[in-house]
């Protein structure tokens, strides 16, 4: 294209690095020079995303999967000041992250108001900016309303075209106590939250199998006898398909739940993991023998397994070369064996199941455009 006959790489990596880290990600999408000159010649794109664990408000970060000790401290929920002003003087309500995109977070405080009360912040720049409340969360009344898991029904994504971060509510019920039948979605920086009704039949969420966002679309297990994934475009804002399960879990089972596996969409049940692959096949991708954390366990060529009844983190790489605990099924199902055979990279202070993991690379985007008046 033109812009490579007359501008050297090295001209038109210095014009990309003095734009917002948001214009350089969309610039990405221009062409396929562009696109390699952002990758290689920004400091955010090479980043490898590393593993965030979230333990009851603490953040540990874990830089080198491939050796014990690199686990590091990211924030405590007790500071009183920049990124953590969500808590009060005492630093005790419970907090739980929705979700990381581009090294911002989502955070949510069920007790603070009926829907929760969300903030985005950068922990990298101490940057907060609190989130507007949900519009029909204050018709809620009800003294249980401290006790619901608000959090379960968002979900913070990104989309890559638009270069827009919105904040997703999802359709879904708490014992008959309220029922939320549309979707709310609010785009970052506006004032207001805008409602889009759920197709035909409806599209409640079953929360407790997680709601994923990947490249633009936000995915759930929707609740009722024919359990299928929906999927939710975040660019035109309306549902996009839905999509079968590889295998109808029993009602009486609840340990099944979405997540990532290297950009594409996973589906967990126990031990088994499937991948959702072009033409929406599902492929069984591992058969795992330990648990693994949520929503995300695969990074890289890392595999995250956390050891039954303890709060180890264990990193397993099951390519190239398989330690003794991997072995290859004939069906092309990587599987791993005794938890011995991983790496421990972090020990948390809480069980493993109250901790959560996501993708996370530093940035140094501001929040201030993202303000409202």
């Amino acid at each position: 294209m033109a812009a490579e006959r007359y501008l050297s790489v090295d001209v038109l990596a210095d014009i990309l690095q003095r734009l917002p880290s948001i214009s350089r990600r969309r610039a990405r999408l221009v062409c396929r020079h562009w696109r390699d000159v952002v990758n290689k010649r920004t400091t955010e794109m090479q980043s490898r995303a590393k593993p965030l664990i979230w333990d009851d408000g603490d953040a540990y970060v874990v830089d080198d999967l491939s050796s014990t000790g690199s686990c590091r401290e990211l924030w405590k929920r007790r500071a009183r000041s920049g990124v953590y002003n969500w808590w009060n003087d005492t630093g005790t309500r419970p907090s739980h992250l929705v979700g990381v995109c581009n090294g911002l977070s989502c955070v949510c405080v069920n007790e603070e108001r009926a829907g929760g009360s969300l903030t985005v912040s950068n922990p990298a720049t101490g940057e907060a900016l609190a989130v507007p409340p949900l519009p029909c969360a204050g018709l809620f009344v009800g003294s249980q309303r401290w006790e619901i898991r608000w959090d379960e029904a968002y979900s913070f994504a990104y989309h890559p075209t638009t270069g827009k971060y919105k904040v997703v509510h999802v359709p879904w019920s708490r014992n008959r106590l309220f029922e939320f039948e549309t979707v709310q979605v609010l785009t970052l920086g506006d004032p207001t939250w805008r409602e889009v009704p759920a197709p035909a039949g409806g599209a409640r969420c079953d929360v407790a199998a997680g709601v994923i966002r990947l490249d633009g679309v936000t995915h759930w297990v929707k609740v009722g006898n024919a359990t299928r994934i929906v999927s939710f475009d975040l660019e035109g804002e309306c549902f996009a398909s839905t999509t079968p399960l590889p295998a109808q879990p029993d009602r009486r089972d609840r340990s099944y739940h979405l997540t990532e596996v290297h950009g594409r969409l996973g589906f967990v049940m126990m031990p088994d993991v499937w991948v959702l692959e072009q033409g929406q096949r599902w492929n069984r991708r591992y058969r795992l023998e330990e648990g693994i954390p949520r929503p995300r366990f695969v990074y890289g060529d890392y595999v995250l397994t956390t050891r039954s009844g303890k709060t180890e983190f264990c990193a397993h790489r099951p390519k190239g070369t398989p330690p003794k605990g991997w072995r290859l099924e004939c069906d092309g199902v990587e599987r791993v064996g005794h938890p011995d055979h991983g790496t421990l990279v972090a020990e948390m202070t809480r069980g493993y199941a109250q901790c959560r993991t996501f993708a996370y690379v530093e940035t140094t985007e501001p929040l201030g455009v993202y303000e409202t008046n």
